[in-house]
């Protein structure tokens, strides 16, 4: 099997497992969610999606799930907004803020007030590895991921790690007190991170596979989450 084959068969097994959604029960109605964007600070932003996900309501966790948990990302200052749209959850600086999940009916008003976030390539991200503790009691369990970001600019690597971060959190991938240990490189190898493409471990793996921003007609693995020790499971 080529490299695009089993990206492709990875990218429709995460398709699968969003539209079959989180529990057994029908399906709820889709919920989105919008992101307001004054300032971008990775570690911010990582830490502040990951908490948001935790927050989120057990009523609304499905709706959101199986829509892909699908986000908008506006520019704009939280603060400035906040009297006319309180937001549901903020990162310390308030550069970031959360509205939902909701329809979309719901978050209409907020998106006609701003307009969509857009920045140039390449992402500016640190060096070396980022280290985020999720909130809640130390569990003393290490979760890595990967991101990829040569030729991502600063508004498709908000969509790649949102998608990647929240899904894990939603699936219980990524829990209150974990530490989570990101690290970014220009192109993810899929030859690098075998448990992508084992059957066994798609319970214990998340992924971000997409059409390229550079090659549309081609599939590009953008994010891999995995927890450690490699066996997965907790």
């Amino acid at each position: 099997m080529s490299d695009a084959e089993a990206l492709a068969a990875a990218a429709r097994a995460r398709l699968e497992a969003g539209r079959g959604g989180l529990g057994d029960g029908p399906a709820p109605p889709g919920l989105a969610v919008v992101v307001v964007v004054a300032d971008l600070d990775p570690v911010e932003f990582i830490a502040g999606a990951a908490d948001f996900a935790l927050r989120i309501p057990d009523a609304q966790r499905d709706g959101w799930y199986r829509t892909f948990t699908r986000t908008v990302f506006l520019a704009g200052r939280p603060a400035s907004v906040a009297a006319r749209h309180p937001y549901r959850h903020a990162t310390p600086g308030a550069d970031l803020a959360w509205y939902g999940p909701a329809t979309r009916r719901e978050l209409r008003p907020l998106s006609r007030l701003l307009r969509a976030f857009q920045a140039p390539a390449p992402i500016a991200v640190p060096a070396g590895p980022l280290t985020v503790t999720v909130p809640g009691p130390p569990s003393g369990l290490i979760v890595d991921a990967a991101v990829a970001t040569g030729d991502v600019s600063s508004g498709a690597y908000l969509v790649h790690v949102h998608h990647l971060i929240t899904e894990a959190v939603l699936r219980g991938l990524l829990r209150p007190g974990d530490t989570l240990r990101v690290e970014h490189a220009d192109t993810l190898d899929i030859a690098d991170f075998p448990a992508v493409l084992d059957p066994a471990r798609a319970a214990s793996v998340q992924t971000r596979i997409t059409h390229s921003g550079t090659e549309p007609d081609r599939l590009r693995l953008y994010g891999v989450l995995t927890s450690t020790p490699d066996e997965g499971g907790r």
